[in-house]
Order: C-alpha cells, then structure tokens, then sequence
C-alpha cells in the first residue's frame, strides 16, 4: 500500500460538536458539511454530527443534500445556495430547506412545488455587506412581499454572513450586524429559522440572540474558548521517508535551487507533495515530524516529494513515518500552523488534503 495517507478521526468530529453546542445549549447548531465536509468526507462527517446530537445539517448544493438523502440520511438540509432553476424539479418535497437569493429563482421553485401539490420550505438571502448572493436590506421589504405572495413557499426565516466575523468592532461588521437586526423586523413572528453566524461570528456571539447557527471550520480543527481548548483538529496527514542520504554543504535541494545546505546534512525524501494537498506554497517552510521530532521542509515541494533535514534526528531510517499534520510523540502541527505558514486558510488546506482521504 502507498505509505501517504490522509485520515479523519470521526470520534474527534463527533466530540468537537458535542462540546460546541454546550457552550450554548439555546442555541441550535447546524453543522456545515458542504464541500465534502470540508474534505473530512461527506456522508461520515454527517453522521458524526447527527451522533454527537446534531437534528440538522447545512450543504452547499442540491447535489449534497441528494447525496446524504442517497445514503439514509433523513434529517432536515439546510441547502445555502438553494436550487437553480434547472434543479428545482428535482429539489422540492425532499425535506431540504433552500436559499433564495432572487425573485426569478423563487418564482420556479415555486411553481416546481405547485406542480406537485408541496409548499417548499425557503430561508431568503440577505447580502448584509458580503457582497455575495442575497437581497440588499434596502431591497428586502419588496423582495419578501412578493416571495410571501408565491402560494409554493414558505418562508422559514432569513439568513446572511459575516465577512470578517474576527473582528468583532470592524466598521463593515457592525454594520452587518444592524443591517441583519433591522431585516429581522421585516419577519413576521413565524419566521424564526434565522441564522447569520457561522463559527468565529457564533462564537464570538456577534447576534447572540439568534436560535440558529452555522459551525463550520471550528468543528473541524482546534478552537479555544477563553483559553480552554474545546475542538481538535481531526485529520492527519502523514507518510513514510524512502529514501535517505547524506550530502555536503552547498549543494542545492530541490527545483529552482532556492535551498542551498550549509553544513553537511541527512537528507531524507518524503513522498508526498502538492498532488496530495499538501499546498506548494510551504515551500522552504515548516516542517515534518519523525521521531516526535521537527524535520524541517528544505526547499520546493514537489508534485509528489518532499524533502526533509533529519540531520538532527539521527535515528530517521528508510521507512519511518513522517507526519505532516498531527501528532506523534508530543508533538503537533495543527492546520492552523500549516495555513499561517502557507498564508492561506485551514478551509484551502484541509478541502485540498482531504480529497486524498483513503
């Protein structure tokens, strides 16, 4: 068998929401498993979640929820994109609760569900300041009227996102945070499946008196909360050296010859590299763990090697497992480490990798 792997521990997924959704018991928590769970696998995260108490889930596209329904999974979909017109046929009575953003896509789904005696549970988009899909709060008035006045839907509630949650004081953010209070008044009091908080901005408790939410990267990787760890990274990648030499200071490692050594140096080959996920842009950077040691990256990463020093670890031998995110011994290289690195974010990395999972 190869020696790169990628693997999920579903336990790990499975307690990061459990201790997520203590925090706040009022509050309902959906979790986001679009993108193939953001690579921890689709159909496995999900049942991870519903195990840890999860009573819905939140995809990306119709295609998503249909996957999950493929497989057995029977509760509530939250679908954040909704149905395209060409979908819509295929979309409405499968218990999945779709985005619209548009009055032209509201009307077919509509008249998709008329056309089979359902009304179809709708959330409508409100572009808050993400500049994405949604209705602008100066439009949403009109816009509900008439998707209130469409005899196929029903309106469960309105939904928006942050766009830079992280900051809490940041000007565009109070304003989202209005506008999203000032739409809210717009809903009759039936529309109580309102949610704008995905993680930082939940947990940050931007519009903490919102009953839904949408965890995404924080159930996937490590989260603190007031200095206590509650959620742990739940993918590892990790590999096998195979080949191991010595070379003399001033040689060059890899292409472009960005690395030159300046001593004598056990150079150990990894085969893994940008074709697993394992992003290009470490290059020159980082490092891997052999021996519960660090064994740093020497120069470009390769389509599918990488090379480390383990002059320092003089027991690395042809063989050994070397981790490029996770633990070993006491060590760890979290994803948060690798995309700090990598100036990129956890989400790049981690749907990257995980479309490599065994």
């Amino acid at each position: 068998m190869y020696p790169t792997e990628v693997i999920v521990d579903y336990d790990i997924l499975r307690e990061n929401f459990k201790a997520l959704q203590a925090l706040k018991p009022h509050c309902h928590l959906v979790p986001v498993v679009k993108s193939d769970a953001y690579g921890h696998g689709l159909v496995q995260s999900s049942r991870a979640f519903l195990a840890g108490g999860a009573e819905r889930l939140a995809v990306f596209r119709v295609e998503e929820g249909l996957a999950l329904r493929q497989e057995g999974i029977d509760c509530p979909i939250w679908v954040l994109l909704g149905a395209l017109p060409y979908e819509a046929a295929q979309a409405v009575g499968r218990g999945f609760t779709l985005a619209v953003f548009d009055i032209e896509q509201a009307k077919a789904l509509s008249e998709a569900a008329e056309r089979r005696g359902l009304v179809q549970d709708v959330h409508v988009a409100v572009d808050t300041g993400m500049g994405r899909l949604g209705f602008l709060v100066d439009d949403l008035q009109e816009a509900l009227a008439q998707i209130f006045a469409l005899k196929g839907l029903r309106v469960c509630g309105i939904f928006s996102h942050i766009a830079k949650a992280n900051d809490v004081m940041h000007p565009v953010t109070r304003r989202q945070v209005d506008g999203f209070r000032r739409a809210l008044k717009m809903l009759p009091s039936v529309c109580v499946e309102n949610h704008s908080c995905a993680s930082d901005a939940w947990l940050g408790d931007l519009i903490p008196e919102l009953h839904y939410a949408r965890p995404g990267i924080c159930l996937y990787q490590e989260y603190q909360v007031d200095g206590r760890i509650v959620t742990h990274d739940a993918m590892t990648l990790k590999t096998r050296l195979v080949s191991l030499k010595t070379m003399p200071a001033g040689a060059t490692v890899s292409y472009n010859c960005i690395r030159t050594l300046t001593r004598e140096s056990r150079v150990a080959v990894a085969p893994l590299g940008y074709e697993d996920g394992f992003l290009r842009s470490m290059t020159d950077k980082g490092a891997a763990l052999v021996h519960g040691r660090r064994a740093p990256i020497l120069g470009t990463i390769c389509m599918s090697m990488t090379m480390l020093d383990v002059t320092d670890i003089p027991e690395a031998a042809i063989g050994d497992e070397a981790v490029f995110m996770g633990c070993q011994g006491d060590e760890q290289i979290t994803i948060a480490e690798l995309a700090e690195r990598a100036n990129t974010t956890p989400h790049e990395f981690l749907c990257a990798m995980g479309k490599h999972r065994a």
